[in-house]
Order: C-alpha cells, then sequence, then structure tokens
C-alpha cells in the first residue's frame, strides 16, 4: 500500500490535514470517542510531544482557517508517512473509518458506493417504490 504507493498518501494526507483542522482542538478533548479523534491519536502519538511536527498538529487545530499551518501539518504528515509504513497504514485505515462514518449523526445520512453497478439508488425515506 505504501510501498509505489507515495501517490497516494500525497493525494490523501492534505485531505486528513483539512479535516483534522476543521474539527479543531475539540479533538483532543474528545480523544478516540470520535472516529476523527482516533486518527488525530494516532498521529499525535506518532509525532510525539513538544515535536515540531506536534506544534503543526496543535497550530492546524488551533487555527483552521489558515492554510499554511495546515500545509505544514501534511508535510510532516506525508513526511512520517513515507518513512514508517506501520504508521501510513494505520493512519490510512483510520481515515477511511472516519470519512466512511462521515457525520452520520442524529438523524444525518451517509451513502457510500464503491464497485460497479448498472443503476444505483441513494436515499434516505422512500415513500412509495422505486422503478428502473
Amino acid at each position: 500500500m505504501v510501498n509505489g504507493g507515495n501517490a497516494m498518501i500525497d493525494d490523501v494526507v492534505p485531505a486528513i490535514a483539512a479535516a483534522l483542522s476543521a474539527q479543531g482542538t475539540e479533538l483532543l478533548v474528545a480523544g478516540s470517542k470520535s472516529v476523527f479523534g482516533s486518527l488525530c491519536e494516532i498521529i499525535r502519538s506518532r509525532f510525539g510531544r513538544g515535536t515540531p511536527a506536534e506544534h503543526s498538529l496543535l497550530a492546524a487545530l488551533d487555527h483552521p482557517d489558515d492554510t499554511e499551518r495546515v500545509a505544514v501539518l501534511a508535510r510532516h504528515l506525508t513526511r512520517l508517512m513515507a518513512q514508517d509504513p506501520e504508521f501510513a497504514r494505520q493512519t490510512l485505515a483510520a481515515w477511511n473509518s472516519a470519512t466512511a462514518a462521515g457525520s452520520a449523526e442524529g438523524s444525518a445520512v451517509v451513502n457510500n458506493f464503491s464497485g460497479q453497478a448498472d443503476r444505483v439508488v441513494q436515499a434516505r425515506s422512500i415513500h412509495g417504490g422505486i422503478k428502473f
């Protein structure tokens, strides 16, 4: 996955950094109680306490609208994922879980579809029938 898969890391990491920063510092309080909190903890643990990488994470969480801070976080994350395939695997697995979970809280709906099909219907509530 990571061997020869650095392009995948390069594609996904900016999304991870942006999603984490958008969640803000609540992630640090929530810890692993949420899927994004779990992802944040995996990253923070690997970054280590008091390191420039951890500082970039905290800065991005504190300033989610600062694109440069989010980009610095993404660079640290990309570098460590390229150096540590197990960390990359854990991070990508947590990211996949977080994105699959979406934001289906309360009455929200998240639709996920992968694969091939001739006809697909994704809906929350259907009253009546569906005809193709």
